[in-house]
């Protein structure tokens, strides 16, 4: 009898019988094993941080294991065992989980019975859903495809193996035995043992009903977690798998356990915390007593108060430049230090930022020079233990979207989803992690990364940043995660929040503990607010700024505007002293401009100017002498001036200090729809707070800016209705489907027509990695048209025709890509 397969595999390099981790019935041990591994690592620390009780682990962990058996059943289908055989391009009237899930649940069989021996109907829905749910692609919309009928091989000697050790593993009774094949066909008028359109509709709709039997958020927080902890089993189980080929060379018990074993240490966290001290002393530092701080650089109180924090949660609001990211670090090393004396040595640590240029200049400033073995860090996800070039073979199929069906999109699916499994498995084993906001919050979407790290996740402490960048989806994402997590150790920090938001958070967890920032900083007179509408005034502040040698930050609401200005400038100025930074880069030629405006600003001597947009509110660490910004929402100005007078601090000597002028501009008068990205309602709000502020006719604070902001917050209350229902980890319950973890955008990333040309000459009939699509890509603003481009790597590409990339390599200069014919 020929064996099930659960993989495709090298037939040239198996010419005979297939490798076990191809065998459906070694996989199913496998994810079995995975599930029950991973229960005792992290299950009673998931049940803690979700506030479960963890008494009801033994009843947990059953589900988790039961889960893994039930996973793959379905691969009894002939349509998947031809489809890892022989057509991996076959059409399946169904997938493998959801006729896993059929099997299991149909009354007319007897494998629902059996199971509910052991198991009330809650629990049995439980890993049901959640084993349908392992590949992310069931929902109540799911129906069967248009094409023949499938054979179900439950008479196969491997699928009786499977319920055989599955029966020994949970404590059932010995499993019942189908003597001949099941045929699954479209309707049940065609002859046939299960009709899939009536079948799959009589499934949904009962579980539709049942869905009540998870409104207590216990009930849907177990399954989330069963769910999650599940996906990850099977993405360890594949990956270990296919790395030993035959099982005796592999162990999925012993790679998980290690992995999720190692974690950061308080002496890891203390070298963070020293060299960033030395970086900023005027003493040499000693070769000796190396891991001592400088006696001219010592801890602030606000640090201090924000690291002795006892709560699992903390909020920490303060200016620019008053050293929140220290006290984070600060912070993570108490919580290190608290969990090891409970006897956990696998701390982690996820410093979360909301853009890629702020985690990038993040993990360079503080973790990259810190000293620490590079093997427990990353920069989101950077390193893994499993084989870069292959993972187990899935079929396209299996990985890709629904709705592509040609082999060339289904092929970059699939490769898409192995790059994510390995990302995300390397950080099982990496317990220091900066990362963008999205790898965390992504989990609440069912983010494909985000739910292969669940295990690592569970075992970490988290810095949100800059958490006044989030759109209304993230935050509510934010806003979810705490509430469902409530046992997690969580520091947010931003300069400023909207009392809306505030009030919100306050409302999901009144156990939040507010600091504010140091007052010593936070009541320094740094800004001079000017409101000006004359073009002319404006030039002259600049041309005086820079005559003195001065700094000058120059933010525009639009990329075509900063380009203008830009050019403008360099009209009237030393043109190696203007630069511009913005999103319309390739990542690689931004990277370059990123490092370029940050030194030209450190420089002493001479002046320099920077046109920039948006990025300059996060991903920029400078200090400007001149800020000239144009009118933005409140929480926008008030990151803009954080960028001015950045570096006056307590010890600054009194004859250096001085307020430094904030110029907000009208926009431009004629311009269409001049408001955008923003809307008018925000504008006019932020005029009002300008006039408030004006009306103290004084230099002005960082806490003079929060105050007045606070006047002017918006009415209503945020929507967290709205975000439980978005955040489909939690709700989702028997769907589960990714969803989107920010609102809708403005731009969509693409690669350029000549870089595609390039790699294709120098790489002839080889896809591009990730990390070469990643430093080419490049953002433009969204078309209808360019969604009918072609593919590369998973991003349009964009046509030589359509859109013009201005930049010279030779000098690093140029405005990057624009659409070289306006939208009408």
């Amino acid at each position: 009898m020929v064996p099930l397969l659960a993989k495709s595999y090298n037939r040239e390099r198996y010419p005979g019988a297939p490798p076990d981790y191809a065998l459906l019935t070694q996989h199913s041990r496998d994810v079995a094993a995975a599930c029950d591994v991973l229960g005792q690592s992290v299950g009673k620390l998931a049940l803690r941080n979700a506030g479960l009780n963890e008494d009801t682990f033994e009843s947990f962990q059953l589900q988790l294991r039961a889960n893994g058996w039930i996973q793959d059943l379905g691969k009894v289908s002939s349509h998947f065992q031809e489809m890892v055989s022989r057509s991996p391009q076959i059409k399946q009237l169904l997938r493998h989980e959801v006729v896993s899930g059929l099997l299991m649940f149909s009354d007319s069989l007897p494998f629902r019975k059996w199971l509910d021996e052991k198991f009330s109907d809650d629990l049995f829905l439980t890993f049901l859903w959640a084993a349908m749910g392992h590949h992310r692609k069931f929902d109540g919309q799911t129906k069967p495809e248009p094409t023949l009928a499938l054979t179900a091989s439950v008479s196969h000697s491997d699928f009786r193996t499977i319920l055989e050790e599955m029966a020994e593993d949970l404590g059932l009774s010995s499993p019942p035995i189908l003597e001949g094949d099941l045929i699954i066909a479209q309707t049940r008028r065609d002859n046939c043992d299960i009709g899939a359109r009536e079948s799959l509709r009589e499934l949904q709709d009962e579980f539709k009903d049942v869905e009540e039997l998870f409104v207590a958020d216990s009930a849907r927080r177990t399954l989330a977690l069963i769910k999650g902890l599940g996906i990850g089993a099977d993405v360890a189980a594949s990956a270990i798998a296919f790395r030993g080929q035959s099982a005796s060379k592999y162990s999925v018990r012993d790679f998980i356990s290690e992995s999720l074993s190692v974690g950061v240490t308080s002496q890891n966290l203390q070298q963070i915390i020293t060299q960033w001290a030395w970086k900023r002393s005027a003493i040499e530092r000693p070769k000796s007593h190396q891991n001592e701080m400088p006696a001219d650089v010592r801890a602030r109180p606000f640090q201090v108060e924000v690291a002795n924090s006892k709560g699992h949660l903390t909020f920490a609001q303060a200016g620019c430049g008053s050293g929140k990211s220290l006290a984070a670090y600060m912070w993570a090393q108490e919580w290190c230090k608290r969990i090891s004396s409970e006897g956990r040595n696998n701390f982690r640590l996820f410093f979360c930022l909301p853009t890629t240029g702020t985690t990038t200049e993040h993990f360079k400033d503080y973790a990259l020079e810190s000293g620490i073995d590079p093997k427990l860090m990353s920069l989101t996800h950077s390193r893994s233990s499993i084989d870069l070039r292959a993972i187990a073979e899935t079929a396209p199929q299996e990985d890709s979207a629904d709705q592509e069906s040609d082999s060339a999109s289904a092929a970059q699916d699939a490769l898409n989803a192995e790059r994510d499994k390995i990302q995300s498995l390397a950080l099982w084993s990496t317990p220091l992690v900066v990362t963008t906001t999205d790898t965390v919050l992504g989990l609440m979407v069912n983010g494909r990364r985000s739910i292969y790290s669940l295990p690592a996740l569970m075992c970490g402490a988290f810095v949100f940043d800059e958490i006044h960048a989030f759109d209304d989806q993230l935050f509510g994402h934010l806003l979810v995660f705490l509430r469902n997590f409530p046992q997690l150790p969580a520091l947010l920090m931003t300069a400023s929040l909207p009392k809306q938001r505030l009030d919100a958070l306050k409302r999901v967890r009144s156990d939040v503990e507010c600091i504010p920032g140091p007052p010593e900083f936070e009541e320094m007179k740094r800004y001079v607010v000017r409101d000006i509408s004359d073009w002319t005034e404006v030039h002259e502040e600049v041309k005086r700024c820079f005559a003195a040698g001065g700094k000058i930050l120059w933010v525009r609401n639009r990329v075509e505007w900063a380009n203008e200005t830009y050019r403008n400038c360099r009209d009237q100025f030393d043109e190696t002293a203007v630069n511009i930074y913005h999103s319309r880069l390739r990542y690689k030629d931004r990277s370059k401009r990123h490092r370029r405006v940050i030194d030209a600003f450190k420089q002493k001597n001479g002046g320099a100017i920077l046109v920039t947009t948006q990025v300059a509110e996060m991903s920029l660490d400078l200090s400007a002498d001149l800020l000239v910004t144009d009118l933005a929402p409140i929480p926008s100005l008030i990151q803009r001036m954080g960028r001015l007078n950045r570096r006056l601090t307590p010890d600054t000597p009194e004859i250096e200090r001085s307020a430094k002028p904030a110029l907000i501009c009208a926009l431009p008068s004629g311009a269409p729809k001049v408001e955008l990205p923003y809307e008018i309602l925000q504008l006019d709000t932020a005029k009002k707070w300008i006039v408030a502020l004006l009306e103290r006719r004084e230099p002005l604070s960082q806490r003079d800016l929060s105050e007045v902001f606070s006047q002017f917050s918006e009415d209503d209350a945020f929507d967290l209705e709205k975000a439980e229902q978005l955040a489909c980890f939690f709700s989702g319950l028997l769907q589960t489907r990714p969803g989107n973890t920010r609102g809708e955008g403005h731009t969509m990333s693409v690669i350029l027509e000549e870089d595609k040309e390039d790699w294709e000459h120098e790489h002839p009939n080889t896809r591009p990695s990730s990390d070469w699509l990643r430093e080419h890509e490049v953002s433009i603003p969204i078309r209808n048209e360019a969604l009918k481009w072609e593919r590369l790597g998973g991003l349009r590409v964009a046509p030589r025709g359509a859109v013009a990339y201005d930049y010279d390599k030779s000098t690093d200069e140029g405005t990057g890509a624009r659409w070289r014919i306006k939208q009408g």
